[in-house]
Parts: structure tokens; sequence; C-alpha cells
């Protein structure tokens, strides 16, 4: 095994609460998708290598040394190319009347961003990338992913600034959403962040009672928050920011 699959293995067991979180890692949420977002902030600032021979002295578990000398995000990029390769795989035979392109009309961003959320380990590693600035890195993600050369700055720029190319619905959206979620930040009440990031209703419709911005906003249902905000790639945008990503506000 990679380390990098020992990583995914150990992330998966803590989260499931099948293994107590290692040394340097606390961790308070006990619903899973919470737990996950919890632990990705903290395996950010540690690092996968120390995260994860953190976790094999827990368990017990002995990783050859030759694991740790030859771990690269050569491994996460295997990892990548294995998910897009199984989701081809899956894919029922083509129909005689052909089915619409899922990806039709996306913009080349979202497609990335689509993969990347397949799985935790990439997202964790696309965090790590944008924070050391990783380009090379990127490039070989985004070709491995959309089979394009994305440029990292524009991704960046298109990202933090994504609100300012949508429609004034979706604008007033995640301006409000986004203050409520700075807030929620600031206030460290993560387990309502998560769980509308995960997007909980029952949490949402709970909170909408008692943010000032949503209570007396009429449009502001679940669906209308599912339109967009959830569904509008805001809720990685918000993750990668609260893990130190910066973005720019101008291109160059």
């Amino acid at each position: 095994m990679t380390l990098f699959e020992y990583y995914l293995q150990y992330m998966t067991r803590i989260c499931e609460g099948t293994l107590a979180a290692p040394k340097g890692i606390t961790l308070t949420e006990k619903d899973e998708m919470r737990r996950a977002m919890e632990l990705q902030q903290q395996i950010s600032a540690m690092g996968i290598p120390a995260f994860v021979r953190s976790c094999a002295a827990a368990a017990g578990d002995e990783i050859p040394q030759e694991a740790y000398d030859n771990f690269s995000m050569e491994d996460v990029l295997s990892a990548a190319q294995a998910l897009a390769s199984q989701a081809q795989e899956e894919q029922p035979e083509e129909p005689a009347q052909k089915e619409p392109d899922p990806d039709a009309g996306k913009h080349a961003f979202e497609v990335f961003l689509d993969c990347i959320a397949l799985d935790d380990g990439l997202v964790q590693y696309l965090i790590e990338v944008l924070k050391k600035k990783d380009w090379q890195e990127f490039y070989k993600l985004s070709q491995i992913t959309t089979k394009l050369d994305l440029d990292p700055n524009e991704f960046l720029y298109w990202l933090g600034n994504k609100e300012q190319f949508v429609p004034r619905e979706e604008q007033v959206c995640a301006a409000i959403m986004d203050a409520c979620l700075d807030r929620l930040a600031e206030e460290k009440r993560l387990d309502v962040l998560a769980a509308l990031l995960s997007g909980d209703q029952k949490t949402f419709e709970l909170f909408r009672c008692e943010a000032p911005e949503l209570m007396h906003l009429p449009e502001a249902t679940f669906d209308w928050f599912c339109k967009n905000y959830l569904d509008r790639d805001y809720p990685l945008r918000t993750i990668l920011r609260l893990n130190g990503v910066e973005f720019p506000e101008k291109l160059g």
C-alpha cells in the first residue's frame, strides 16, 4: 500500500468511529460528515505523512519507512485517476437514444470541482496544492480530471469571485450565506456550519429562524439554498477558504 492509501483508510475509519483519533487530532463531532470536515482541517495543518505516522502508532500498525520515503503527490494523482476510471466503468452502456451529457454547458472549472468533490482525499490534496502554490501538481490534477490544462490563477479568481458572473438570485444567496457561515466560523459553531454545508435541511430551517439575514427573507427556503448555494460550488469554496486558501480579487 502507498502512504496515500493508508491515509484514506485511516481517515475513513476515524470518520466512521472505528478508529480513535490519534495524537495531534482532537475531534468533537459525532456525525460522519461533520467529523470529516473537522478532521480535514486538522490534517491540513499537520500534513499527510505526519497524520499517517500518528494513526499507525495509535492503531499499532507497522508501516515500512519506504512508504514514507516514497510518498509524493503522484500517489494522490494516481488515486484521482483511479476514481475517474471507476466512474467511467460504472457508466451504463450507451442506449439507442443518447442521454444528455450531464456536463454539457458547464464551465471547465465546475467539471473540475465535481471530480474533486468525489473524494475527501482529493479535497485535502487540492487544499495543500493551492496553499503551497504548487502549480505543476495543479496542472497534473486538472489533466486527470478534465483532460485540460486549467490555469490555477484563473481558477482561484473564478471561484473566489464566482458570484460576479451569475444571476442576481444566486448573487444574493451567495452573499448572505457566506456572511452567515463566516459568522458561524468566528463563533466556533462548526457543527452547525458543517451541517449546513452538508445540506442538512433540518439544520437550515432551524438556522433560518435565528439568522437575522434569513428571518425576514421569504425566498430563503431550503430549495433556494440548494439551488443557489449547495449546488453551485460555494460549499467547497468555503471549505478551501477556512483551510487557509486565498482567493485573488483580480487577475495578474
